[in-house]
């Protein structure tokens, strides 16, 4: 969705829409079908959490130390240490190991929570006549790292599972979804957060970032920052707009916003919606740091200085056309004029 160029549509938060023409009535066919399995309302946060921090534990990511710690992409080369490996999990490959998590958390739950309809209404989890059921019905070559995703009194709400390899789609993280599944049911795309909301000072500026191990990476090397993740450059503006309101603000997305037409088109609308709301720019500001590397968690594994400039000075560096996309997406989305004169000769007032 990151990738505009050849897509039929753009859908309405921005995301490009891509149509296989030989398989369009293949995933009609499937898309169908899944629409007719029976879905399970989203439990409460209280269970989820239990849940996922007890498959945490008795699956760690430890357990496969030498491919989700200590591999080439693993968690260490992250620039993460050994105090914070125990917050992983690693998810089985086998479907028959991940059934014997899933029946022994559904007892522990069980006792827990009494009330709780075993472990329908958790993402991930779901139910056929074999029983309740972790993942999808299938063996997988390798295990994948269980990210933990938290609310903001910390608590988890959802999990992400990153492949120790990429995949041939180029896809490397996942939702733990069961959407797809009988009586499963989907996790959404919530913010990670890196602070206790009700802890957080009036005054204290906020991170938002691009990636939810990206925070917690740069968490790790920068405790002072207050650090909030979306999933990705599509998802959660409103959200992040709602719990940036009359806060100073970084938008810390990756440095591609330079060079890839999607992410500077989702960075402008981000702006552009935080302007709106705060009928000024003097609180946001967009994180800068060395060109050599992508993310900001990699500049801070470097440490590599970490600065930030004002939206004027990040329209100014952009190219030619990618101005002309963020001027045009302020314009789409009814943004208050920037008072600035760029190298175009554009006048964004």
């Amino acid at each position: 969705m990151r990738l505009s160029e050849g897509a039929r549509k753009i859908n309405r938060h921005g995301g490009a829409i891509f149509i296989h023409e030989d398989r369009r009535e293949e995933w009609a066919i499937e898309i169908s079908a899944v629409a007719d399995l029976p879905q399970s309302p989203i439990v409460p946060i209280e269970i989820r959490d239990f849940v996922y921090g007890r498959l945490i534990e008795l699956s760690p990511a430890e357990r496969y130390r030498g491919l989700l710690i200590s591999g080439e992409k693993g968690l260490r080369a992250r620039g993460l240490s050994e105090c914070h490996f125990g917050n992983y999990g690693g998810l089985p490959a086998g479907s028959r190991e991940r059934d014997r998590l899933a029946r022994q958390l559904l007892q522990e739950t069980s006792g827990q929570f009494p009330g709780a309809d075993s472990l329908l209404g958790v993402p991930g989890f779901w139910k056929d006549h074999g029983g309740i059921h972790l993942w999808k019905p299938k063996d997988y070559l390798l295990p994948r790292l269980l990210i933990p995703v938290r609310d903001e009194a910390g608590r988890i709400q959802a999990c992400q599972m990153r492949l120790p390899l990429a995949a041939k789609n180029g896809v490397r993280y996942l939702w733990l979804s069961s959407s797809d599944l009988p009586h499963g049911c989907g996790s959404g795309s919530p913010l990670h957060y890196k602070f206790h909301f009700a802890d957080l000072p009036r005054d204290a500026q906020i991170v938002i970032v691009e990636g939810v191990l990206k925070a917690d990476v740069l968490s790790a090397l920068r405790p002072d920052l207050h650090i909030v993740a979306t999933p990705c450059v599509t998802a959660n503006h409103d959200a992040l707009v709602e719990l940036t309101h009359r806060r100073r603000t970084w938008i810390a997305f990756d440095a591609d916003s330079y060079s890839n037409e999607a992410v500077c088109f989702h960075l402008a609308a981000l702006i552009a919606k935080r302007m709106r709301r705060e009928k000024t720019l003097a609180t946001t500001r967009i994180a800068l740091w060395d060109g050599r590397v992508k993310g900001i968690d990699d500049a801070a594994v470097r440490n590599f200085p970490i600065t930030s400039i004002s939206v004027r000075s990040w329209l100014n560096r952009l190219s030619p056309h990618f101005r002309q996309i963020a001027v045009a997406r302020f314009a789409e989305l009814s943004a208050f004029p920037i008072k600035t004169k760029n190298r175009s000769g554009l006048q964004v007032r």
